[in-house]
């Protein structure tokens, strides 16, 4: 859950993207909207935000949509990392995202959960201007500039799709637009405090050493109940024959989109090429923990990069309902009879097939 929810935190404000200096330019802002029903839609979705109402604020996103783009990203994920994967799993795979990760009673708890986290309640708010989605994306971005009740600064980007005669706020125009164009960025700038770049140092030196799974020991627990050893290790050796063992490693922004959460690009130099890499540090009390890590931030048209091959994936199946049965039992070996018992039900990731994460 923590993994979805951490991709649908990115899609809601798109508050922190980053990349190189010489990524392409973001989209320019005009302040007159695609269409007067496209505004007053922002103007009504950002009121029942400042409400309170999140339940009415739910009613104005195209769930749809944003199901259909998290799991075709699942599928695109599972396909990478299995290629053994036959049109048959896929399909397999893909009743069963729907019926457990992305069940729509399920996806609207996260999104309020995700909404009352960012406290919105009784934020002020002006609109700055709406751009098309850029890199042929359906759909319209809107930029805001946004303050709290206590006057802190909350930017927003938010996304819009028509549907038939009518508008929707779009997440899934938003994290398809940043996972192409990282450049893409509406929260303040700010210095990494001195545990951040201990940290950072740490990660990447474990590297350098080849200790892998001393830097996937030094993650969140989170993150490590949600991606198992072998799935880290499979995307980081996939980054170490890209760009070699790092000799270097340098800050190239730090965004914070909120109080104790803070998004790093982080340049790092192989010895066979540089990489620019993402890393999210959360502030928990007064210790700053590692809460992921993107190894990978190409840029579209790059020099040498090369468009991932077409996948044929099914859509979502309106007749699937959420399996209610018992969860799975759990198949890691058991523990010593001294050890204590685990303290909650075990949540698989995925079929009994072992697939990297």
């Amino acid at each position: 859950m923590r993994k979805l929810l951490c991709l649908l935190c990115l899609a809601w404000t798109a508050q922190a993207a980053l990349a190189d200096p010489g990524a392409d330019l973001p989209p320019v802002f005009s302040p007159q909207p695609p269409d007067p029903a496209a505004a007053s839609l922002v103007e009504s979705y950002l009121s029942l935000l400042a409400q309170g109402d999140l339940p009415a604020a739910l009613a104005l996103h195209d769930l749809r949509g944003m199901r259909q783009y998290l799991l075709d990203r699942r599928l695109d994920d599972l396909k990478s990392n299995n290629p053994e994967l036959t049109a048959e799993d896929l399909e397999e795979l893909s009743a069963q995202i729907q019926v457990q990760d992305l069940d729509p009673a399920r996806l609207r708890a996260i999104l309020t959960q995700v909404l009352e986290e960012a406290d919105y309640s009784g934020m002020t708010w002006s609109i700055r201007g709406y751009a098309p989605a850029p890199d042929d994306l359906p759909g319209y971005l809107v930029r805001i500039e946004g303050r709290s009740a206590a006057g802190r600064e909350k930017p927003l980007l938010v996304g819009l799709v028509k549907l038939g005669d009518d508008w929707r706020i779009s997440p899934a125009v938003i994290e398809e637009l940043m996972s192409r164009r990282p450049v893409l960025r509406v929260g303040p700038t700010v210095a990494p405090p001195p545990e951040v770049n201990a940290l950072v140092d740490g990660f990447w030196t474990s590297f350098q050493s080849g200790e892998l799974d001393q830097a996937y020991a030094g993650m969140s627990a989170e993150f490590r109940a949600r991606t198992p050893l072998l799935g880290f290790l499979t995307r980081a050796q996939a980054f170490l024959e890209k760009a070699g063992l790092p000799s270097r490693w340098s800050f190239v922004r730090a965004i914070e989109t909120q109080p104790g959460l803070l998004f790093v690009g982080v340049q790092v130099q192989g010895s066979k090429a540089p990489q620019a890499t993402l890393m999210v540090f959360r502030k928990t009390g007064l210790t700053w923990i590692i809460e992921d890590v993107q190894f990978d931030m190409p840029r579209p048209g790059a020099p040498g990069a090369t468009p991932p091959p077409p996948l044929s994936r099914p859509d979502l199946r309106p007749d699937l309902a959420p399996d209610l049965s018992p969860a799975p039992a759990d198949r890691t070996p058991a523990a010593p009879e001294s050890a204590p018992p685990p303290s909650g039900p075990a949540s698989p990731d995925g079929p009994d097939r072992p697939l990297a994460d």
